[in-house]
């Protein structure tokens, strides 16, 4: 990870001082990783026809080298850059130690020889904005390469190929978030009481959120907690101690700020 961090911030150092102006502060990278089968350079000129037909994005003011696509999008700058490596296997055995989305993710990411690393640079308040881009670039690269699925190193998150592109196309064609995709959910089960985290609303500058000790089957701890991470990214919400939101329906659940059980420091808990 090491090597990606520092060849991104090479390439990447005067695309942020565009996107963020005199201030860098205001500008945030989304950045993941799609795992590629085999060693072989990306075709920017097929790639860049792909997005601009199949994926309607505007592909303004592109400059390609040997290993890197680099272009503007409204509202942000995109760059993918080939590397003829993997992503560390101990990073991938980690994330696929905990994938229940991709229950293959140990077998089948772990053989991949060499990614494309998207990074997506947007203003802080259009993170939604950046990761729906993000979302249709990585799901235009999987189309065009043979590749098992995406990794996003922040969310310690591994997405399958099929579920990955499905998820895109939906947002594509009725703006369907595919949260599933952004953000992970965790879910635990001890003593008869159910249990549940996210990781990845922190990419949306928010808190993350927890059901601890709960009555409920594992399955419905899950649609809530899914239920409130898609109001907070789809709603830009910020949300007060004490506060009730919407899940399952007409359903609403109070929310309070405390100490994270699964995580560290503090999390939404969600009494349900």
């Amino acid at each position: 990870m090491y090597r990606i961090l520092l060849l991104l911030s090479l390439f990447m150092a005067p695309f942020c001082a565009f996107a963020a102006g005199n201030n860098p502060n205001e500008s945030k990278v989304v950045t993941g990783s799609v795992l590629l089968d085999q060693k072989t350079p990306l075709d920017a000129k097929v790639l860049l026809a792909a997005l601009k037909t199949d994926w309607k994005i505007r592909t303004d003011s592109a400059n390609t080298g040997e290993k890197t696509i680099v272009f503007s999008a409204p509202g942000a700058t995109i760059m993918i850059a080939y590397l003829d490596y993997p992503v560390a296997p101990a990073e991938i055995k980690a994330a696929a130690q905990i994938s229940w989305l991709w229950t293959k993710a140990a077998a089948e990411a772990s053989r991949h020889q060499a990614q494309a690393v998207i990074s997506v640079i947007a203003s802080n308040g259009k993170m939604l904005e950046a990761y729906k881009l993000f979302t249709k670039v990585a799901a235009c690269v999987l189309e065009q390469r043979s590749a098992s699925g995406v990794y996003m190193n922040n969310q310690y998150l591994l997405v399958p190929k099929g579920f990955y592109t499905a998820a895109a196309h939906n947002l594509l064609s009725n703006q369907t978030l595919p949260v599933y995709c952004w953000v992970y959910f965790g879910i635990q089960q001890e003593k008869g009481k159910s249990g549940g985290y996210t990781y990845g609303l922190h990419e949306f500058g928010a808190k993350e959120m927890e059901i601890a000790n709960s009555t409920h089957q594992l399955q419905d701890v899950q649609a809530a907690l899914y239920d409130a991470a898609l109001y907070v990214i789809q709603n830009n919400a910020i949300i007060t101690n004490g506060q009730s939101i919407p899940v399952q329906g007409e359903q609403k659940i109070t929310v309070r700020l405390s100490k994270a059980v699964y995580l560290e420091g503090d999390t939404w808990k969600l009494e349900f």
